[in-house]
């Protein structure tokens, strides 16, 4: 088919998918259940506003699926004036999936991240962080409250191994025809003319972090102007404009916590220090307690702890398999020799103190202690105070030679 098809009429777009299948306008009335009067009368431009229940019939008759089916359906919007709220209510309103435990610990994020996409807040907002961090479950908690109050329709779009059907599918294959660069325009414009002036909020979760694409998610913001965007990214390739939260672990309380539920083990006693060590050891990520939960089966809490201090992340490594490349690579990007350096200090510090730990200027130290936060190289545990992740300086510490970055130690 010709590459660029938005311009193009739904009646000449019907008549083009209609000849492709190589079918006459009688068999597609027998295949679709519509009329040979109004199949004629479509493709001639004598009826140019195609109900929604036609449109979809056509296009079942016709066998559409992908890119086709958008465009499609994009048409016959564009032929109705921009009429959508009646034609793709199952695209537009699909909900984000309901959450299957209770959220342990993350009450302020919730609360923050709720108020920046409130009125007045951001209307483009990222939340970075590590893997296992626990970024999709925060944003499910987020998007399920926004859905249940009605405060915003919600677009749920996530980057999951198995393409979703459905009204799920339709969205995804919408949503990336819209906002992937290599794409023509036609996803583009049906997204912006589903969304028009509706209160709402886009989600996007887990997809690469080169995606979506920029330009594109601003001019989409620019023509829908109620529209907010939330995604979960572990890139450093912002937006212009957007506001990105960096996740951190979880306070040491409420990591203790989560990994006694998990283990459905108390927190006192032998086996409950042994947990709240464990839960240290692995900085408090809800993934890496979940992985670590998981052995309980074979190994007692002491024995567990064993093996973290041993090998914290070969203790994680089959339910959170890029913890370990993400640490590498995130390392790879920054001073190593620094993170080194502070990841030896066995402590929290201060800027003040990272300073004359790393012999960076201080103005320059605060700069790398902000990037090291946002990477999540670094959490924060007080007022002013910061500390390496373990898993973080576990790593650091075996494979950086004494006073080499990390890239630098991988090449000599």
């Amino acid at each position: 088919m010709d590459g660029n098809l938005t311009h193009w009429q739904f009646g000449d777009l019907l008549k083009k998918y209609r000849m492709k299948q190589g079918a006459t306008q009688r068999q597609l009335a027998d295949l679709s259940t519509v009329s040979v009067r109004a199949i004629r009368d479509l493709e001639a431009g004598r009826a140019s506003r195609p109900r929604r229940d036609t449109v979809r019939l056509i296009a079942e008759g016709l066998r559409l699926s992908g890119r086709e089916l958008t465009r499609f359906e994009a048409a016959a919007m564009r032929s109705r004036g921009g009429v959508e709220i009646d034609f793709v209510p199952d695209l537009a309103a699909v909900p984000p999936p309901a959450a299957l435990d209770v959220l342990v610990g993350r009450d302020a994020e919730v609360s923050s991240l709720l108020a920046l996409l409130g009125e007045g807040g951001s209307r483009l907002v990222a939340v970075t962080g590590l893997p296992g961090v626990g970024k999709t479950r925060l944003v499910v908690e987020v998007a399920g409250r926004l859905h249940d109050s009605g405060a915003a329709r919600v677009l749920w779009d996530a980057a999951t191994a198995q393409a979703p059907g459905g009204a799920a599918g339709r969205l995804r294959l919408l949503v990336h025809s819209a906002l992937a660069v290599a794409e023509d325009g036609e996803g583009w414009e049906a997204l912006a003319t589903l969304i028009g002036d509706r209160e709402a909020v886009l989600v996007l979760d887990g997809h690469d972090p080169a995606w979506p694409d920029p330009d594109r998610v601003l001019a989409l913001a620019h023509r829908c102007r109620r529209l907010r965007l939330l995604r979960t990214t572990r890139g450093s390739h912002p937006i212009p404009g957007e506001r990105v939260v960096a996740l951190a672990p979880l306070a040491h309380g409420h990591a203790v916590r989560l990994l006694g539920r998990l283990a459905g083990h108390g927190t006192t006693g032998a086996s409950g220090a042994a947990l709240t060590e464990v839960a240290a050891r692995l900085d408090g990520l809800p993934g890496a307690l979940e992985a670590a939960a998981s052995w309980l089966v074979v190994y007692r809490p002491d024995e567990l702890l064993d093996l973290v201090r041993a090998d914290p992340l070969g203790v994680v490594a089959d339910r959170l398999p890029d913890l370990r490349d993400a640490l590498r690579r995130t390392l790879s990007g920054v001073d190593g020799a620094a993170v080194g350096a502070l990841a030896a200090a066995r402590g929290d510090w201060s800027v003040a103190d990272a300073a004359r730990l790393t012999g960076i200027a201080p103005v320059a130290c605060a700069r790398l202690v902000r990037h090291l936060l946002l990477l999540g190289l670094v959490r924060p545990v007080g007022d002013d105070r910061f500390r390496v992740l373990a898993l973080a300086g576990a790593l650091t510490a075996s494979v950086l030679p004494v006073g080499l970055p990390l890239d630098a130690a991988r090449d000599s």
